[in-house]
């Protein structure tokens, strides 16, 4: 696998739906301090019309503290609506955070 020569350093985030209808934010980039209000608002916007809402991470390659924070945080936000938020395909690296700070069981279900 080639390395992107234009590696993405911001986050965009796009809408699917899966099968099932639960809303997807197909993430894209860094979670980090500049941009993590963006995960936590797109998060928002959803849980308060769903009881599930999936993140899927695969193509976001770090993670940094504040990051890691407001995703934290915003599980915690989404639990609140009677929302879960739950992190799919998650990116190797950010499965090795994850894994490190013993969060993998809080965002990847049961």
């Amino acid at each position: 696998m080639s390395s992107n020569p234009t590696l993405q350093r911001n986050l965009t985030i796009d809408h699917s739906v899966s099968d099932e209808g639960t809303p997807i934010l197909v993430c894209r980039g860094r979670i980090n301090l500049e941009n993590a209000n963006l995960f936590r608002s797109e998060v928002k916007t959803l849980s308060s019309q769903n009881k599930l809402v999936l993140a899927d991470l695969s193509g976001v390659d770090a993670v940094d503290s504040s990051g890691l924070g407001s995703i934290l945080g915003t599980y915690i936000s989404a639990k609140s609506d009677n929302c879960e938020l739950r992190l799919v395909n998650v990116h190797p690296r950010v499965k090795d955070l994850l894994n490190l700070t013993h969060l993998n069981s809080v965002f990847e279900g049961h």
